[in-house]
């Protein structure tokens, strides 16, 4: 299966929300939530977050993808870690 989310790029995509002003306030599961819709790849109206953990959109092959086990996004290691797991592995 090829890679489709690079750990390079994930990390990109977290130093680039953590430098809006806004990013700051939000909790840290709003924060999860933002980095997914950001690295949504389709239609904004097509990523859709359904209570309690799960988030609906296009990450490469993955449609669906559960916060449920999600680590602490202020800890970039692990939540890009995780994040890069998500994305490239096969289940």
């Amino acid at each position: 299966m090829p890679i489709n989310n690079y750990l390079p790029a994930l990390e990109q995509v977290y130093e680039f929300l953590k430098e809006r002003p806004d990013f700051i306030s939000q909790s840290k599961f709003e924060k999860s939530v933002e980095y997914f819709k950001t690295l949504h790849e389709g239609d904004p109206q097509e990523f859709k977050f359904e209570a309690p953990h799960n988030l609906y959109g296009k990450f490469g092959p993955n449609r669906m993808l559960s916060l449920r086990l999600a680590p602490d996004f202020d800890n970039k290691s692990n939540f890009i870690k995780w994040v890069y797991s998500q994305l490239n592995d096969q289940f």
